[in-house]
């Protein structure tokens, strides 16, 4: 309990790393709100790509062999993509995300 008041207070005593980490936070609420506003979007977008994808290989006579290295290297590259964003967003921005996302979820 004492190195969490000791921190809290090193912030407190220090202005400008207070409003810092307070638009951090207020910059990740809005990211987590506006990405719970948008997912239902984003994920017909995917889905569309998806079946237009599967569409264009079933024209092409492909292997499924064919299909899964196409597919491995997509994965792997949404993973590195994940990885970066999660970097990204560490801290204050974090917390502020997932608040956004709790605000978004339980307002109609």
């Amino acid at each position: 309990m004492s190195e969490a008041a000791s921190i809290i207070d090193i912030i407190l005593s220090n202005p400008l790393s207070t409003i810092v980490m307070f638009i951090q936070f207020v910059l990740g609420a809005a990211l987590g709100y506006t990405a719970i506003k948008v997912f239902k979007y984003i994920v017909t977008l995917i889905i569309i790509l998806v079946m237009g994808t599967f569409l264009s290989i079933w024209s092409l006579d492909l292997t499924p062999l064919d299909v899964l290295s196409t597919l491995k290297l997509g994965v792997e590259a949404m993973r590195n993509l994940a990885l970066l964003l999660g970097l990204m967003t560490v801290g204050p921005t974090s917390i502020g995300f997932i608040v956004g996302v709790l605000v978004a979820l339980f307002r109609k």
